[in-house]
């Protein structure tokens, strides 16, 4: 008998739940004309910020590429160029390719990227008929100019208050010292176009190539 009533009270607990979420919480919903708003970490699409500016933020230190367990993310750097800059560092990702069949969406590459460039979205809508179309490029990973980039590193260590879309501050000496080193080696290297001079040494390239010519003259 003690068990029988053991039963009938687990039994009406739960129907007492149900029918308060039944009239009062209604749990389903009408998809896709209504989606569901995702938690703040939602770990989904990845996505890459820019700088403020509008420029792009990676470097290619290819960090995410060697760190991820699935080999998700492919990128190819590049030497910045001087007159049309892509991005503020000395180099930027020429390619840069991740394949979302591929990805085990642990983040991984979020916590390794030195300038907080991926970042984590909540975009979900990613089913697709062909393995090739789940293969985003450049094009579709970044952000369009003028979205302000936020904070994306996800540890622990990092207070939830953080993480309500505030400009990125962290890296903000790591990216003033890429911009100073970045403008000096712009200045020499015109200097290095202009006089055929090498960018850290102040002999003529014709002495460094011919030293016993120009030891003759």
């Amino acid at each position: 008998m003690r068990e029988l009533i053991a039963i009938l009270k687990g039994l009406f607990i739960t129907l007492k739940h149900n029918i308060k979420n039944i009239f009062k919480n209604p749990f389903t919903v009408q998809y896709p004309d209504t989606k569901r708003k995702l938690p703040e970490r939602a770990r989904w699409a990845l996505r890459l910020q820019r700088h403020e500016d509008g420029t792009e933020r990676c470097i290619a230190c290819q960090l995410c590429a060697a760190i991820c367990p699935s080999e998700a993310i492919h990128i190819e750097g590049d030497e910045n160029p001087i007159d049309s800059p892509i991005g503020k560092g000395q180099r930027y990702a020429s390619v840069w390719m991740w394949d979302a069949g591929r990805c085990l969406y642990c983040g991984f590459c979020v916590e390794a990227c030195p300038d907080e460039v991926i970042i984590m979205s909540d975009v979900y809508e990613m089913a697709s008929s062909s393995r090739e179309s789940m293969i985003w490029d450049k094009n579709k990973l970044f952000v369009p100019p003028g979205v302000m980039p936020k904070q994306a590193w996800m540890g622990f260590y990092r207070n939830r208050k953080q993480l309500d879309g505030k400009p990125v501050s962290l890296p903000k000496e790591v990216h003033q010292k890429e911009e100073e080193v970045y403008a000096r080696e712009k200045k020499e290297r015109k200097r290095f176009y202009e006089n055929r001079q090498f960018m850290f040494l102040e002999e003529k390239y014709e002495n460094i190539i011919n030293p016993k010519q120009s030891k003759t003259e």
